[in-house]
Parts: C-alpha cells; structure tokens; sequence
C-alpha cells in the first residue's frame, strides 16, 4: 500500500466465491482495490473525483479498477473465490536530494534521488541514485539556479525511468510536463512544503 488511506467501509465478510464448488482459485483483492470499486461502481463516482478521494493519481486509480473488476469477473466466470487482504504499512518513498538527508528544493536538478523504505511508519534502509542530469550539467560547467538549468537535457525523458521502484514521489516543487510522465507510470507525487524527512513522514503516515 502506497499510503495510509481514509477507507469509506470496513469489511465484516473477508472471503466470497461459489456456494455450489470448493472455489478453484482465491485471488486477492487489495483494500485499494475494494475501495476503487466502491467509489467507482457503488457510489458512481467518476474517476477524477475517486483518485482523488483515495489519495492517488488518476493512471493508479485507473490501473486499481481494472485489476479488481478483472477479478470479480473471473470469479462469476470461472468459479474462482476472492479474499480480502490486510496489506501492512510498506512503501518506498523518492525525494530529490543533494546531502542524502533532507528534500532539496529542485527535482530535476538534484545531486540525487533517495528510495527510502518505509514499515510500519518508519526507515528501514535507504539507497540513493545518481541523477544523470546534474552530472551532466557539472560537466558542462553549467551552474545550477534551479530546475531551468536543466532545459534542453532531456529531463522529461531521462528521469521518470530513474524513478522505478518509488511508490510515492515527494519534491517541493515540479513542472506540468514531467508530473504527467512519473503519474502515468503509477507513482503518486507529493508537493511538500518541508525539507526535512522527519516532518514529512509524520505528514505522510
């Protein structure tokens, strides 16, 4: 689960399927999953107004939906069974960084981008990637100002790859282009007006 979230219902039954057979196949069913569904084909919302109710971008909303709805189908087609699951707290958290500690100012010109795993609301461990573009930049010997620095570098096209393995991106600031890029690959992103990783997990948790 990417982020703690605000559920709208709290399940009494955990296991459905066949009344008739042993179901061949019980298929999890995440509580973002179940959540989708409850918004979108119970409550009718449409799905802007649902991502935005559970806490995720639009393409996650969209990729959440259709995996819980192929699955109520293959349970009424193939007498397949569906078991709720309880996921614990664990996502992997990117932020733009230059001293591996706090969130820098600007994302495509940071030193680096740091994945920090995060359980049951604290760090287990955290790995850090170069980013390409400020190499590139020091290179050049071109002085960094801010994200502009990086215009005609690719950025749009280099980063968001990078960022694989992150479920919730965390920067200060971010620019239209790329923000659509890193959303439709499925990582949500988080405008955070601190630098500091320790304000921010208690704001995220």
């Amino acid at each position: 689960m990417s982020k703690k979230r605000n559920y709208s219902i709290r399940p009494t039954c955990f296991s459905f399927g066949p009344l008739s057979q042993k179901p061949k196949e019980m298929l999890p069913l995440s509580a973002d999953e179940l959540e989708a569904m409850v918004l979108a084909d119970f409550k009718g919302l449409y799905q802007e107004e649902c991502a935005a109710q559970l806490g995720v971008s639009r393409p996650t909303f969209a990729k959440l939906i259709k995996q819980a709805r192929k699955k109520m189908a293959e349970m009424v087609m193939y007498g397949k069974g569906i078991l709720l699951i309880d996921e614990k707290q664990s996502f992997t958290i990117v932020f733009p960084t230059n001293n591996r500690s706090e969130i820098h100012p600007y994302f495509l010109t940071a030193k680096y981008y740091a994945f920090a795993k995060i359980e049951n609301g604290s760090i287990v461990s955290i790995a850090y990637k170069e980013n390409p573009i400020y190499l590139q930049l020091q290179i050049k010997g071109v002085e960094i100002v801010d994200d502009s620095s990086a215009a005609g570098l690719a950025a749009g096209r280099i980063i968001p790859p990078l960022l694989k393995g992150g479920d919730i991106l965390v920067v200060r600031e971010i620019g239209e282009g790329i923000r659509r890029n890193i959303e439709g690959s499925g990582i949500n992103i988080e405008i955070s007006d601190t630098g500091d990783i320790d304000t921010l997990l208690e704001q995220l948790l």
